[in-house]
């Protein structure tokens, strides 16, 4: 089910659409800005410099997918060779056709 958000008004929660829950269902309410942790990296922290992508990609090469079987890894990895090769392959067409957008 997707969340449901509203407004505290004279200490009542008014919904923003109303609830299609059946009556006397318990919810948890939590403020939308404590509701959820962020996830991964802020906007503002990823890295821009070719140095600092280098770095994050081969902190990403040493994570341990240790819930897959080495058959499933070996798979896993040589899927993201191959996208990786067929990002590569593809980028100078992306490219021109996103600066043919702004022409």
């Amino acid at each position: 089910m997707n969340s449901l958000q509203g407004t505290i008004t004279n200490g009542q929660i008014i919904l923003d659409v109303p609830a299609s829950l059946p009556e006397g269902t318990r919810v948890e309410i939590l403020p939308i800005n404590e509701a959820k942790p962020a996830l991964g990296i802020r906007e503002e922290d990823w890295p821009t410099t070719p140095e600092g992508i280098a770095a994050l990609l081969e902190r990403m090469e040493q994570v341990d997918p240790g819930w897959l079987s080495p058959e499933d890894e070996v798979a896993w990895r040589a899927a993201l060779r191959a996208q990786k090769e067929v990002e590569k392959a593809q980028f100078l067409d992306d490219g021109k056709k996103l600066g043919s957008m702004w022409e």
